[in-house]
């Protein structure tokens, strides 16, 4: 066992999974060292006082009782010893991301920084017997007679994966295991379900990924203008977030989908979240609710007298404030203001805009004042008075709809169409000549991509128009930029 000088077989017990909301309980180091030419092996554990309460299913599967670690050392006291014991040794764990991330965490929580080259055992099993199946340090422990040991303790687990480690040496020889570890050294540490390549692939140009589940449910749906670093990025960051650990413990196949460049792959990533919802992008489900304000008009305003002492309360305050969905007909969004993610999205964005103009938020509902009393902004001198009846509701519609004006919904500009043309960034390397991807809108809503103008024609005919918040601001952004290397031309 010679690929390093120094060779760390770690595990860990946790009272959980995830490295920031959770803590350890037991460690274990089996170190290997060279002296002389020959391994030297020490073995090295202690209980960890997690000071938090260990849940009972984890009690009962680690046999570890809060009695047991009540006296124990906390990692802080343990911290400098174990980083000396890890220095420039090779982390080995089973399930490496796991453990590895946890121990990273623990040192960065007492300010110890804390970096190694890792080797998992699982992605090693998998890459010396890719015909074999499972991988569980159960299964290798059964396959390759392993011993018995203490299984879900940190010491006996350690073991084992040395013992494994050691078996494959004496059973495919150096000359096998060698390069196979050299080759996983190398790559990042991807979660252990996919194969060891799984990056080979990857073009490093625009696009959209996704990580896909078992039966490929998908997970997450990113995209990057360099998709094999990105996608290498989510693995070679530590995992210290339980929805990390989740998403690794779920990928098992990687897909792709290369575009001209990234403009193109912002419209393809929302599109994709909105047809497939994966698990994991949780920004998503916080737009369900997106919502726009309908003008403040003449007709809105007609039913309410001008405002009084007697109608300054909250319960009886004007509703000036008509909400309308995203999800209505794009010709009716024209002249709102928005869109916000939710209804509270906008009343907090308006409350903030509300000193700058004069807006009373007793009058819009926003704030409970006694009838005739001025509200919170009118006592600081930031509201116009409508509160006590010193303005009109109509000067109070024209404040929020000056306050409004940043994120109104202006009128389509083009009598049919507009056709967004992307090209490469100068020196992409890209694999066709003078390729280029033609984005289609319409009425603010994105009706597709296409490669050329003879399949726009059909676009523009029959895609239905449905608004969405998101391509609205890309467009938006992209017409008074010059982010993208796109050109514009109406239909």
């Amino acid at each position: 066992m010679k690929f390093a000088p120094r060779i760390a077989f770690v595990d860990l017990e946790t009272t959980g999974m995830s490295p920031h909301d959770h803590a350890i309980t037991e460690i274990a180091v089996l170190l290997v060292t060279q002296h002389d030419g020959e391994p030297r092996l020490e073995e090295w554990s202690s209980l960890v006082n997690p000071q938090r309460p260990i849940p009972a299913e984890i009690q009962f599967l680690t046999g570890i009782s809060n009695e047991m670690v009540r006296s124990a050392p906390s990692f802080a006291e343990l911290a400098t010893a174990l980083r000396a014991r890890l220095a420039d040794a090779v982390f080995v764990a089973h399930h490496v991301r796991f453990d590895y991330g946890f121990i990273k965490q623990a040192f960065a929580d007492v300010g110890i920084d804390y970096t190694a080259k890792t080797l998992c055992t699982v992605r090693l099993s998998k890459l010396l017997d890719p015909d074999r199946s499972p991988h569980s340090l159960d299964a290798l422990v059964h396959r390759h007679n392993l011993g018995e040991e203490d299984r879900h303790r940190a010491l006996g687990d350690a073991r084992l994966i040395y013992r494994y480690v050691n078996k494959m040496y004496a059973r495919r020889g150096a000359e096998v295991v060698e390069p196979a570890i050299r080759r996983l050294l190398k790559q990042p540490s991807l979660p252990a379900h996919l194969p060891a390549d799984a990056l080979t692939a990857i073009p490093n140009r625009p696009g959209v990924y996704q990580f896909l589940g078992v039966n490929d449910h998908p997970l997450y749906i990113g995209k990057s203008i360099h998709l094999r670093e990105r996608v290498a990025s989510h693995f070679i960051n530590d995992h210290r977030s339980e929805r990390g650990v989740r998403l690794a413990s779920e990928i098992r196949r990687i897909t792709w989908q290369e575009t001209v460049g990234d403009f193109g792959a912002q419209l393809l990533e929302q599109t994709l979240i909105r047809q497939l919802a994966p698990a994991h992008n949780t920004a998503l489900r916080r737009k369900l609710n997106q919502v726009v304000l309908a003008p403040f008009s003449a007709p809105v305003l007609a039913p309410f007298p001008a405002l009084t002492a007697s109608t300054a309360s909250a319960k009886k305050a004007p509703k000036l404030l008509q909400w309308r969905s995203v999800n209505s007909p794009a010709t009716e969004l024209v002249g709102c203001y928005g869109p916000f993610n939710s209804r509270s999205s906008a009343k907090q964005w308006l409350t903030t805009q509300a000193p700058q103009h004069g807006i009373c938020l007793a009058a819009l509902g926003f704030e409970r004042a006694p009838a005739g009393a001025p509200c919170f902004n009118r006592q600081l001198g930031r509201c116009a008075g409508c509160c006590v009846a010193q303005q009109s509701l109509a000067d109070l519609a024209a404040n929020l709809s000056t306050a409004c004006e940043v994120v109104r919904i202006p009128e389509w500009p083009y009598p049919r169409g507009l056709i967004c043309i992307e090209r490469p960034d100068a020196g992409a390397q890209v694999k066709h000549p003078e390729p280029c991807a033609l984005h289609l809108f319409d009425q603010w809503c994105y009706l597709g991509s296409v490669p050329d103008h003879a399949a726009a024609d059909a676009v523009f005919a029959n895609a239905p128009r449905q608004f969405d918040a998101d391509s609205y601001s890309l467009l938006r952004r992209a017409l008074r930029s010059e982010e993208w290397s796109l050109s514009f031309t109406p239909v």
